[in-house]
């Protein structure tokens, strides 16, 4: 359980929201989060009251329509919207705030969602939600070099069977596995996340392939979509597959590596083929929450 880790991170303990000395430290953090969501507006506001329903839909906290749960899922992503509006909004932030929510007041949950995305803990995250969805671009493209490198076959099957990892892995960058897995899962995967930052979903993504790679390797295109977002049972259990994830090396190598390669393949693009690129990569992200 997140409250329950334990961890030195700078002096601090990860059971704590967000230490003094990691709160963004200028004026805004006076801000009061009542006062952004009372007295300012948000282009986003029919958005995050559209999607709120479904973040969660099957947690009793917020289950209630308009209940305690869903007003303070509501005041966190309108506030942060207002907050911060080159990122605004985008769906999956729901899933974000609501599992911090889950833990801790509303205010100490939008600060530790404002620390994610600018990147006061780890590398930031805000990324994942701005326009064009620029880092969801590079996880994808250094994950679909680590199923080439580490899981070689089903790489090899995924190339045949022209699978990319913009139709199955999006949300588990965008919501860090907090979408569709088992609460449970991701619970523990949180836990690790706050600890080590996005190397533990390159590492799970990799150790769910490797754990049913003998029957995706069979598959043809149609059922292997529906495999890859319809993982069995027991590959999803906390003691299985958590310690499957740590014995896979992603290292600082491997990452620059592929950073490299993913800027080159950038630069090969034309302006109207990398906007397709950009169209199909949010697209794909879009379907994922419908």
């Amino acid at each position: 359980m997140i409250l329950e880790f334990r961890g030195d991170f700078d002096g601090g303990r990860l059971r704590r929201t967000l230490p003094d000395n990691e709160r963004l430290a200028d004026s805004n953090r006076l801000l009061d989060l009542q006062q952004l969501v009372l007295y300012e507006t948000s282009a986003a506001e029919l958005d995050i009251i559209r999607d709120i329903s479904r973040t969660f839909p099957s947690h009793v906290f917020f289950q209630q329509r308009h209940g305690p749960g869903q007003r303070a899922l509501y005041n966190i992503l309108k506030a942060y919207s207002v907050y911060d509006r080159d990122v605004g909004y985008v769906q999956g932030m729901g899933f974000l705030a609501g599992l911090l929510l889950l833990y801790m007041s509303e205010e100490d949950a939008f600060w530790l969602l404002v620390a994610l995305l600018k990147g006061a803990v780890h590398a930031p995250m805000e990324g994942l939600y701005l326009v064009g969805l620029p880092l969801v671009q590079q996880y994808l493209f250094q994950f679909e070099r680590l199923v080439k490198e580490l899981v070689p076959k089903v790489g090899a099957h995924f190339e045949e069977e022209m699978i990319n990892p913009s139709m199955y892995a999006s949300q588990w960058f965008i919501t860090v596995f907090s979408y569709s897995f088992p609460f449970s899962l991701a619970l523990r995967i949180w836990d690790v996340f706050l600890y080590e930052g996005v190397k533990i979903v390159f590492r799970l993504g990799i150790a769910l392939l490797q754990y049913c790679q003998d029957d995706l390797v069979k598959l043809p295109f149609e059922k292997l979509v529906h495999a890859l977002r319809n993982f069995p049972e027991e590959a999803l259990q906390p003691d299985v597959l958590l310690p499957l994830a740590y014995n896979v090396k992603v290292d600082a190598f491997h990452t620059e590596v592929s950073l490299n390669r993913y800027r080159r393949f950038l630069s090969t693009l034309s302006k109207f083929f990398l906007c397709l690129f950009h169209e199909r990569i949010y697209s794909s992200c879009s379907v994922a929450y419908c």
